[in-house]
């Protein structure tokens, strides 16, 4: 049995992280991913990582075109917003949505089956003012191979105190 590369990413992702919500999520998706091929998000139960709760959004993937759809958005995802996009389209809340790496970087996910890590300034605005967010989608497929749901655990940073 090989192993599957989204396998080999999250761990490098890992090392990486900055941040608490975003090592767990992590550290939980490698521990229920089958090794071979792409977990199912029927394999992820959010009460496992009741911490990060706050830090997760989960978009549901249709294709033909790409949209995604948000399931789910954590208060804390909320609170950076200022706006709850449970139930919308990204492409219906978010002004140039195919323009914005929020909806760029999850069609690479789809794509490739790999998930994917950004640290640093949002080029996008939010209501709060941080210094940095670091964020990582992560794929579900039911098939184990076509990604039909996206994890994102987000976390937005305050500026240092001066």
């Amino acid at each position: 049995m090989s192993t599957h590369p989204s396998l080999v990413g999250a761990e490098d992702f890992l090392k990486r992280a900055q941040s608490d919500a975003v090592r767990d999520v992590l550290a939980y998706w490698i521990s229920i991913h089958p090794g071979d091929r792409l977990p199912a998000r029927a394999d992820f139960d959010p009460l496992d990582i009741p911490k990060s709760l706050p830090s997760l959004v989960l978009t549901d993937v249709e294709r033909n075109p790409y949209r995604f759809r948000v399931r789910l958005m954590g208060m804390g995802v909320v609170d950076a917003i200022g706006r709850d996009f449970t139930g919308s389209y990204l492409d219906e809340v978010w002004p140039n949505a195919e323009d914005q790496l929020l909806i760029r970087h999850r069609i690479e996910v789809v794509e490739t089956g790999l998930p994917s890590y950004r640290y640093g300034r949002s080029p996008t605005q939010f209501r709060l003012d941080f210094a940095a967010l670091e964020r990582v989608f992560i794929p579900f497929a039911a098939s184990g191979r076509d990604v039909d749901v996206i994890l994102s655990a987000v976390t937005y940073l305050q500026p240092p105190s001066e």
